[in-house]
C-alpha cells in the first residue's frame, strides 16, 4: 500500500524536477577565475575559450577574473560573486581550490567548481563539483612520441612546481618514453613556476648544452620559454601549447592539450537538471577532455608510420584496451 508520505514525497520530487528544468531558462551567470593570464596559450586560455564557446551558444553569460593565484586576493572576489547570487563560480587551477571550497560552505544555493588532484574528490560538497585531468595520459603520450623520434638519445623534461600532479605527468612521460625507446636518457628539472618563461628558457638551454635534442614540457606558460630556447639552440620540443610567440610551429612536434568545453558543458547541464554537486570530473582521452594535436614534422626524421602508431595508441587509451598505472605512486 502506498502511504500518503510516499505520495507526498513523489509530488515533491516532481515539483523539484519541474523547478530544476525551468528555473534556469535564461543563460546562467558564471564567473571564471584563472590563476594566470587568459592569453597564455595554455592552461588559462583553454578555460577562457570553453567559457566563450558556451556564451556564444547562449548557455551562459560569464565574467573573467585573471591573476587569481593568491588566495588572499581570490577569496574576497569569490565571496563577492557568491553574494551577488551568481549561478556558477569556477576556480580553474589548484591555487583556487581551497578558497572555492571554503566559500561554498557559506553559500549553499550557489554552485561552485574547484580544480585539483585526485584527493579533491573526497572534499567535495553538495554544491561543489571537482575537476582534474589525466596527468598520466598527457605525459605518456608525449613520452611515446619522443621515444619514436630518430636520433634522440637524451631528452630534457621541464616542469613547473614539483607538485604531486605535475610529477605524475612526468612519471607518465618517462613510461611512454621507455615504451618508445628503452635506451633514451632524461634530464629533468622543475622550475618552481607555471609561468616563468625566462627561467624555463634558461633550463632548456642548459639541457640542450648537455646533449638533449628534444625537450618536453609538462605545460603552462613555461612552454613559451622552452620553445624560444629550442629555436635559438637547435632542438625540438613536445608539449608546448598555443603559438608560443610563433615558435611552436618551428620546433614543436606535438602536444596533448586540454579542452575544457566538455567539463563546463556538464556543469551547465547538471545545474539546469538539478543534479549538480559532489561530482568529480576527469578530463581524458576517452571523453575528449584531452586532445592530441596534429604531428608537426620538424627536427629529426619522424617514422613514416608515426601518425598511425599514435592514432592506434590514442584509440586504445580511449577504449580502455591500454590501461596505464597510477603515476601518482
Amino acid at each position: 500500500m502506498i502511504s500518503l508520505r510516499t505520495l507526498g514525497l513523489a509530488a515533491a520530487l516532481t515539483v523539484s524536477g519541474l523547478f530544476a528544468s525551468t528555473a534556469f531558462a535564461d543563460p546562467l551567470k558564471v564567473v571564471l577565475l584563472v590563476p594566470g593570464h587568459a592569453n597564455d596559450g595554455s592552461f588559462n586560455q583553454v578555460a577562457r575559450e570553453a567559457a566563450e564557446k558556451l556564451q556564444k551558444s547562449g548557455d551562459i553569460k560569464f565574467e573573467l577574473r585573471e591573476a587569481m593565484a593568491d588566495p588572499s586576493q581570490s577569496e574576497p572576489v569569490i565571496r563577492q560573486y557568491a553574494a551577488k547570487g551568481y549561478d556558477l563560480i569556477i576556480g580553474h587551477g589548484i591555487e583556487l581550490s581551497e578558497p572555492i571550497l571554503k566559500i561554498a560552505k557559506d553559500y549553499p544555493k550557489v554552485h561552485f567548481a574547484a580544480s585539483g588532484g585526485p584527493d579533491l574528490a573526497d572534499r567535495l560538497l553538495p554544491n561543489a563539483d571537482g575537476w582534474t585531468y589525466d596527468f598520466g595520459q598527457q605525459g605518456y603520450l608525449g613520452g611515446f612520441i619522443a621515444g619514436k623520434m630518430a636520433g634522440v638519445e637524451t631528452v630534457g623534461m621541464v616542469g613547473g612546481p614539483e607538485l604531486a600532479f605535475v610529477k605524475a605527468s612526468h612519471n607518465g612521460f618517462k613510461q611512454g618514453l621507455k615504451e618508445g625507446n628503452p635506451a633514451a636518457k632524461t634530464i629533468e628539472t622543475y622550475t618552481g613556476s607555471f609561468d616563468d618563461a625566462q627561467k624555463a628558457a634558461e633550463v632548456t638551454r642548459g639541457m640542450i648544452a648537455q646533449g638533449a635534442k628534444l625537450v618536453w614540457t609538462s605545460g603552462d606558460g613555461i612552454g613559451n620559454g622552452v620553445a624560444a630556447a629550442a629555436v635559438q639552440d637547435g632542438a625540438v620540443t613536445i608539449g608546448v601549447t598555443g603559438e608560443a610567440g610563433g615558435n611552436a610551429a618551428k620546433v614543436n612536434v606535438a602536444s596533448i592539450v586540454l579542452d575544457m568545453y566538455p567539463t563546463y558543458k556538464t556543469y551547465v547541464d547538471d545545474i539546469k537538471a538539478g543534479t549538480f554537486g559532489k561530482k568529480f570530473l576527469v578530463s581524458g582521452i576517452a571523453n575528449k577532455g584531452l586532445v592530441m594535436t596534429k604531428i608537426n614534422a620538424v627536427g629529426e626524421k619522424l617514422p613514416d608510420d608515426l601518425n598511425k602508431q599514435v592514432d592506434a595508441l590514442v584509440a586504445d587509451l580511449a577504449s580502455g584496451k591500454v590501461k596505464l598505472p597510477n603515476f601518482f605512486q
